[in-house]
C-alpha cells in the first residue's frame, strides 16, 4: 500500500511540474496570475476556513493545524472549472482542469511535520480585439501561460495542551509568458512581442491555534496566521519578432537589451497578510466558524509592464462555513457517516482596473465520504463570480468541481507480537 501511494505521488508530482493550466481568467494577466490555491478540499467546501483542524486531515493554509495530526496523511486535490465570460457585447465559455495540491503530513512523538507542492497561481488567457476604424484593419491578440508553484515544509507542535503553533517555509518558483501579437489585413507578416519571466523566492508563514473546551461537549476554536512581506526575484527576457500569421518561421526576431533599461532582473513584492478565525463545535458531530483575512496593498507589480489605470490595493477575504455529521460511528447507515459541508467566501482581491474593483464571491458545498478506516474522499462544488462588466471589463461566472483524497496510515508503531 505504501509503495503504491509513493508511486502515485511521484507521478502526480511530475504532472504538477509540467501542468499549469489552472486558470483561463483574463485577470491572470496581472501580477503573478490568479491565485488558484485557497486551501485543501475539505476546508474549501466550508468557504475556505483556516480555523478548523482535526487529527485526520491536512489544513494546508494553517501550519499550526499540523499539531493536531495523529496519523500519517497523504493528500491530493484536483480541480475542474467551467467558466462563462461576459461583456456587454459577447458571451464565451471555457473549461480547465488541474492538480491543486500534493502533500504529506507525518506525526511524531514531539513534533509533526509535512511537505508538498502546490501550484499557487496560474496565468492562462487568450484575448483578441479587432479595430475596423483604421486602415488596414488591425487585430491584436494577447496570450499568457505559466504560474508560480510553491514547495513547502511545515512544522507544527503543541506548545501547551490546548495551544498549537506552526511554521511553514515556502520556496516559490515558476515561469510567466505573455505574448502580444498584432496582425494587419493583407500584410504578410505580423508583429509579436514575447515577455518571459523566471521567478523564484522564499517566504514564511507563522500561526497559532487554540482548541479550548468551554462546556461538556462544546469546543472553541481560534487561530491567527501571519505571513510577512516577501519578494520574488524575476529574470526577464523580451523578444520582438515578425512572423506569418500561422506562427511558423519566416520573419525576423531580435532580443531586446533589458539590462540597458534595468529590467533584466526585477523584484515583485508579495505584501504581508494577517488572518483571524474563530469557531465552535462538537468533535465528530458539527462545527461552524468564520475567518477574516487582510493583505496589504502596493505589491504584485510586474515592472516589466507599464500598465495604466491598474492598481493593487489592500485586499481582504471573509469566509463563513461549517460541517455536520449525522452519526460518525454508525454501523447501519453509510449516509449517517458522511460529512456534509457548506460555506461562502467574499473576497476583495485588491486588483483595481479603471477604478473598478475586481472582487470574487463563491458559494460552496461538499461531502466527506469515508472509506478504509480513517481515509476519505472529499467532493466539493463551488458556484461563483469574479470581476465586473463595468468600464468594458469582463465578468467571469464559474462552476467548480473539486475532488480531494485524504489517505491515512500509521507509522512508527512497534509490533507487540511476532
Amino acid at each position: 500500500m505504501k509503495k503504491l501511494l509513493l508511486a502515485i505521488f511521484i507521478i502526480l508530482n511530475t504532472l504538477i511540474m509540467y501542468s499549469q493550466t489552472g486558470s483561463l481568467s483574463p485577470y491572470s494577466f496581472y501580477g503573478v496570475g490568479v491565485n488558484t490555491f485557497k486551501g485543501s478540499m475539505d476546508n474549501r467546501s466550508m468557504g475556505g476556513l483556516n480555523v478548523y483542524s482535526d487529527s485526520i486531515h491536512l489544513n494546508l493554509t494553517n501550519p499550526a493545524a499540523y499539531s493536531e495530526l495523529k496519523l500519517v496523511n497523504y493528500s491530493i486535490g484536483l480541480n475542474y472549472n467551467n467558466y462563462n465570460f461576459k461583456t456587454d457585447a459577447t458571451n464565451e465559455s471555457a473549461t480547465s482542469a488541474n492538480i491543486n495540491y500534493l502533500a504529506v503530513g507525518i506525526p511524531t512523538k514531539h513534533l509533526n511535520f509535512g511537505f508538498g507542492i502546490i501550484p499557487q497561481t496560474s496565468v492562462g488567457y487568450f484575448l483578441k480585439s479587432i479595430d475596423e476604424t483604421v486602415v488596414p484593419e488591425q487585430v491584436d491578440r494577447y496570450e499568457g501561460e505559466g504560474g508560480v508553484n510553491t514547495a513547502f515544509l511545515t512544522f507544527g507542535f503543541k506548545l501547551f495542551k490546548r495551544i498549537g503553533v506552526g511554521f511553514t517555509a515556502n520556496y516559490e518558483f515558476g515561469n510567466l509568458k505573455h505574448v502580444n501579437s498584432r496582425f494587419l489585413k493583407d500584410i504578410e507578416l505580423s508583429t509579436r512581442l514575447e515577455n518571459d519571466s523566471s521567478l523564484s523566492g522564499v517566504n514564511f508563514v507563522y500561526s497559532t491555534l487554540i482548541r479550548e473546551k468551554i462546556s461538556k461537549n462544546l469546543i472553541l476554536h481560534a487561530t491567527y496566521i501571519f505571513k510577512p512581506e516577501s519578494k520574488l526575484s524575476s529574470n526577464n527576457t523580451q523578444i520582438l519578432a515578425t512572423m506569418p500569421p500561422s506562427g511558423s518561421y519566416g520573419g525576423d526576431f531580435e532580443q531586446i537589451d533589458l539590462s540597458a533599461l534595468n529590467l533584466d532582473k526585477t523584484e515583485i513584492i508579495i505584501p504581508k497578510s494577517h488572518s483571524f478565525g474563530i469557531g465552535i463545535g462538537e468533535d465528530t458531530k458539527w462545527f461552524i466558524g468564520a475567518d477574516y483575512s487582510k493583505t496589504d496593498g502596493g505589491g504584485l507589480e510586474n515592472k516589466l509592464f507599464t500598465l495604466k489605470n491598474v492598481e493593487f490595493k489592500e485586499a481582504s477575504k471573509i469566509a463563513f462555513g461549517g460541517f455536520w455529521i449525522p452519526k460518525y460511528d454508525s454501523f447501519t447507515s453509510y449516509f449517517s457517516r458522511i460529512v456534509y459541508r457548506a460555506g461562502i467566501r467574499i473576497e476583495e482581491t485588491g486588483l483595481h482596473i479603471q477604478n473598478q474593483a475586481i472582487n470574487e464571491f463563491g458559494i460552496n458545498f461538499g461531502f466527506g465520504l469515508p472509506f478504509q478506516g480513517f481515509s476519505n474522499i472529499n467532493l466539493g462544488f463551488e458556484v461563483g463570480k469574479r470581476g465586473t462588466k463595468n468600464a468594458g471589463l469582463i465578468q467571469e461566472d464559474f462552476f467548480s468541481i473539486r475532488l480531494g483524497l485524504s489517505l491515512n496510515d500509521r507509522w512508527f508503531v512497534k509490533n507487540k507480537y511476532n
